[in-house]
């Protein structure tokens, strides 16, 4: 509770507050690729998978865009192998809601994808598969907080198959190198588990 009341007011702060002065367009337009970080509660322990994501984003007019990510991430815990994989696809809507900050909400379809395998000698004797698809559904703020860094925070409702049902925090950051390049970091979470990523997103 207390993080989602955190967030909230996070979110109102940046809608309501004074912009800063002297600030870069923010980027819709972007394909991005990372290392990814995961930490998963279980009945019997806190796994950390880990491995790597992608992300793009493509605007198709002024206000409305396209947003895709996909995250893979595996472990091996006790002989057994862990491999979990997520993936979302968004029609978004945005809309300048002061100098250097972006509104935008979003909706589309979510999939999850477990599989677990027993280890047996270096190679996996059998392995059992699991795989859900919904919906998603986001609401959040883009802001350039100067020329160079770029600040973000999201509330997100993910709803697979109707029975797996989660809200998700999401913090993220941008660092201009040049013209093109930025360095991006993100951070998505629910009480139970979260998702770290550090990689190179190409603006174009």
């Amino acid at each position: 509770m207390r993080c989602k009341q955190a967030l909230c007011a996070t979110l109102f702060l940046m809608a309501s507050g004074v912009a800063a002065a002297n600030t870069a367009d923010i980027s819709w337009n972007y394909v991005s690729a990372g290392y990814a970080k995961a930490s998963i509660k279980t009945d019997a322990d806190r796994l950390k998978p880990d491995g790597w994501q992608l992300q793009g984003s493509f605007l198709l007019n002024e206000y409305l865009y396209v947003r895709a990510r996909h995250d893979r991430v595996t472990d091996i815990w006790q002989d057994v192998s862990i491999k979990a994989e997520q993936s979302w696809l968004s029609l978004g809507l945005r809309r300048p809601s002061l100098p250097g900050v972006d509104a935008f909400f979003e909706a589309g379809y979510a999939s999850a994808k477990t599989s677990t395998g027993v280890v047996f000698v270096d190679d996996v004797a059998f392995r059992i598969n699991d795989s859900s698809n919904g919906y998603q559904l986001a609401a959040g703020f883009r802001y350039q907080a100067t020329p160079a860094l770029e600040l973000g925070i999201a509330l997100r409702h993910v709803d697979l198959s109707g029975q797996d049902r989660s809200n998700l925090g999401e913090l993220s950051g941008r660092y201009r190198l040049n013209h093109q390049i930025d360095l991006y970091s993100d951070y998505v979470f629910d009480s139970d588990d979260s998702i770290w990523g550090l990689g190179i997103s190409v603006r174009f």
